[in-house]
């Protein structure tokens, strides 16, 4: 029986570049066929089934981040590695959260595209059948045995979360805020303290309430509050966020940073002590240092995801390449921001992330 021939469409506006491609694969086996804009490539991906798309990031019109975003859009399971004479971090992050398997950058080596082809080919990850449309049954969330529930972490891995205690991370994760929501706003008074009957601590009053719900406040726990001048609206529980860094100065900058925005930051600066403290308590956001003494490549990141798949983490790194960048988003980290960084793009990464999530 004949094994039949892979199928590669290469969508490249750069005539040259793309009849390149082709002779280097065609070589292999492969059967190729080109497309010179978006339009051209979606007609040829209604038309006929393919293994792969080799895809160019500028094309004019419709450049190939937005083609990326309409194939994934309707051909979910439809592979496809990015091609850029123009590599970037930004693009790399942005693709490869769309969808793209991998990013390939010009110019390459025969060999160098070769071997990019062959291995995303043998990802047993995609399907080799590509639905016009996405089926409703296919789509939906699936029952995970752990909890009995339906998750589309279980739906997209295929297989339940690892964890040590046999206990589903997202159940894990309410109890844990709900178990944080029953404590005391203040578990340590000191001398700020406030109400001789029922004494909480001034400023964690404050953290949930506001300043001037908290001023007016007497020795009991009724508010002196006037109908005329009202108090300002209690603030929404505050996100918190662990850093994750073994440089002292690095984890207190970024604690600075984004305390001045708002959040609640913690700081670890090993992989053990960050561990023990997500296993004690929830946090809504995770910035891991991608070289920490001790921890190979993104190790660390893959166990945080594993016992913690819920919490968005984003990587920071004084490191940083394309190669890591995409191989972070695949690993589960929603985004990557290469030191030094300035205040305001690290909140704007903090943001986006949480958007991301919601």
């Amino acid at each position: 029986m004949e094994t039949q021939t892979p199928k590669i469409l290469v969508v490249d506006d750069e005539v040259t570049a793309g009849k390149s491609i082709e002779k280097v694969l065609a070589k292999k086996g492969f059967h190729i066929d080109l497309a010179q804009s978006a339009d051209e490539g979606l007609n040829k991906i209604e038309k006929g089934l393919f293994e792969l798309v080799l895809l160019d990031i500028m094309m004019p019109q419709v450049n190939g981040i937005e083609l990326l975003r309409i194939i994934k859009e309707r051909w979910p399971h439809l592979r496809v590695v990015m091609v850029t004479g123009y590599p970037s971090i930004e693009t790399a992050v942005e693709a490869t959260r769309l969808g793209a398997l991998d990013y390939i950058s010009k110019p390459f080596t025969p060999d160098e595209l070769r071997e990019k082809v062959d291995q995303v080919l043998q990802d047993t990850a995609s399907a080799t059948v590509i639905p016009i449309r996405p089926v409703e049954e296919e789509v939906s969330a699936s029952v995970c045995p752990l909890s009995g529930l339906q998750c589309e972490i279980y739906a997209k891995k295929g297989r339940p979360c690892k964890t040590k205690d046999g206990i589903c991370p997202k159940i894990k994760k309410a109890r844990l805020k709900a178990r944080k929501r029953a404590l005391s706003p203040a578990e340590e008074i000191g001398e700020s303290a406030i109400d001789i009957d029922m004494p909480f601590d001034h400023d964690e009053v404050a953290k949930y309430t506001g300043t001037a719900y908290v001023n007016a406040l007497d020795r009991s726990d009724m508010t002196m509050v006037s109908w005329e001048a009202p108090g300002e609206e209690a603030p929404a529980t505050l996100s918190e966020i662990l850093v994750i860094d073994d440089e002292v100065v690095v984890g207190n900058s970024v604690r600075k940073i984004l305390k001045s925005r708002g959040y609640r930051v913690d700081h670890a600066e090993t992989p053990s002590a960050a561990m023990e403290f997500l296993s004690q308590r929830p946090v809504d956001m995770i910035l891991l240092d991608m070289k920490i003494p001790g921890v190979k490549g993104l190790d660390l990141l893959e166990t945080i995801k594993e016992e913690n798949p819920t919490v968005p983490v984003i990587m920071i790194t004084g490191y940083a390449t394309v190669e890591t960048a995409v191989e972070s988003i695949k690993l589960g980290a929603v985004d990557y921001v290469p030191k030094p960084f300035t205040p305001d793009e690290l909140h704007q990464a903090v943001e986006r992330a949480f958007s991301m999530a919601a």
